[in-house]
């Protein structure tokens, strides 16, 4: 979001940082990620505590299985016009996909309308990793990165993507001699910077950012990947019986996203599950179903055809529903499942189950503002508005980023406005426009209810 009040600068986003890697420690990603873009909208150049952090907690969030940004989060996290919302809301949906090529050059576009040169070197080096692994490299792609490291001067890079353009297409005359005049370049700068030590120093940064990128599991070679499977093949095959051997082949077939390694994570773990009984097996065939259609919905939206994808949505969301439904019976005391079960029951409508599951897994310290603001929506759309609104308010009580206190507000001043309450809806509408003035049709929410007030229509439900 914007940042009106001016709290952008050096080392105003310290704070923000310093609770994200505490809150990161936890596993709550969640709450991690938002932290991590707080201290990003104060230091929008930060590499090193900001977007590399946060890239890290991504990955890891990714590996615990987390999934990528929803329908409705896209909407929210559409570019405008402020250049540090569009950053912000390029590095949150990469930050649920951290392997989109898409949402890297986002967040590129945005670091380079911004100036932050060092933001765009960082991010323009996982989106070339991506080519040399990609089995079809994108030609456009590679061409953009030829462009955005050839302004800086890092012609090595830039020659390394326009040597895979070539590769592309061997026989285009001008990338060859786009090759020849970088390649010029780049001797020409290594002779000229040597004397001052700067094309030392350049290079001391560019190995930095290269051994960032060995450390990205999105970019291990398959090799090494293929290597781990067997590994962990022959300990399982050792000793079948042993849950840990399962799990740990079953993850190796994970790490390569594709159908063939997914459908023998799915035998090796249904073997499991019928020697042992073991429920934890079952679940995770479930877990592995849930990414293969959420990958689907991936591939029909980027070739456009956004009917299939919403109709596969749909049947996602009702299989997690009868999944989170089983293991709730499995794991009756698992809060965290609850939470999961009451969010698949409040997208489906069944609000009257979401706030039984709710209620239950509030009682989880992780879960609790998530689940209490569910929990005052799911009475808001029953029409229960005076719960809806005090359990919107109990949640205030709880540590908010600026983000998560923004979309409470806005929906406390929905319910508020439907109570007639005007004066309390008019609070929370204009403190979410002080905040985020562009935030949904809040504009709208208070000129509207300012020309009520000033009607006289302040009558209460």
């Amino acid at each position: 979001m914007a940042d009106p009040q001016g709290n952008a600068g050096p080392d105003k986003g310290t704070a923000f940082f310093d609770r994200a890697d505490e809150v990161a420690e936890t596993g709550n990603w969640e709450f991690a990620i938002e932290l991590y873009l707080e201290g990003i909208q104060r230091e929008p150049g930060n590499v090193d505590r900001g977007h590399q952090k946060l890239r890290e907690a991504s990955l890891r969030r990714k590996l615990a299985g987390g999934k990528p940004a929803g329908m409705m989060e896209h909407f929210k996290r559409r570019s405008g016009k402020d250049p540090v919302t569009n950053l912000l809301n390029a590095e949150y949906l990469l930050a649920k996909d951290p392997g989109s090529l898409a949402y890297m050059e986002q967040v590129l576009k945005a670091a380079q309308a911004m100036e932050l040169d060092e933001v765009v070197l960082w991010i323009s080096l996982p989106m070339l990793e991506s080519q040399r692994k990609a089995a079809k490299p994108s030609k456009r792609i590679l061409m953009l990165l030829v462009d955005t490291y050839s302004r800086p001067e890092e012609y090595g890079l830039a020659l390394e993507a326009c040597r895979l353009a070539r590769e592309l297409a061997p026989q285009d005359e001008s990338l060859n001699q786009m090759h020849a005049e970088l390649s010029a370049k780049f001797t020409i700068k290594r002779g000229k910077y040597d004397q001052d030590g700067d094309f030392l120093r350049s290079v001391k940064d560019l190995e930095k950012q290269k051994e960032l990128i060995q450390k990205d599991s999105l970019f291990q070679e398959s090799s090494y990947l293929e290597q781990q499977i067997s590994n962990a093949r022959s300990d399982y095959l050792a000793a079948p019986g042993e849950p840990g051997k399962v799990n740990a082949l079953a993850d190796a077939l994970l790490k390569i996203e594709d159908d063939a390694h997914e459908n023998q994570a799915i035998e090796v773990l249904a073997k499991a599950h019928q020697d042992t009984g073991a429920y934890q097996f079952k679940m995770r065939i479930g877990d592995i179903r849930m990414r293969r259609m959420e990958r689907r919905c991936r591939q029909l939206r980027a070739a456009g055809d956004q009917a299939g994808a919403e109709e596969l949505a749909k049947r996602q969301l009702e299989f997690e529903l009868e999944e989170y439904a089983e293991r709730c019976v499995n794991y009756p005391t698992d809060l965290a499942m609850k939470f999961e079960l009451g969010l698949r029951q409040f997208q489906l409508g069944k609000y009257d189950d979401a706030i039984g599951s709710f209620q239950q897994a509030r009682r989880d310290p992780r879960r609790q503002l998530q689940a209490l603001t569910y929990l005052g929506q799911s009475f808001a759309r029953k029409g229960w508005l005076p719960e809806a609104a005090q359990t919107l308010e109990q949640a205030f009580d709880h540590e908010l980023t600026e983000n998560q206190a923004v979309a409470l507000r806005y929906v406390l001043g929905d319910v508020l406005e439907q109570m007639g309450q005007l004066p309390r809806a008019l609070e929370q509408f204009s403190k979410v426009a002080q905040t985020d003035f562009t935030y949904k049709d809040v504009r709208n929410r208070v000129e509207s209810i300012r020309k009520k007030l000033s009607e006289g229509q302040t009558g209460q439900k």
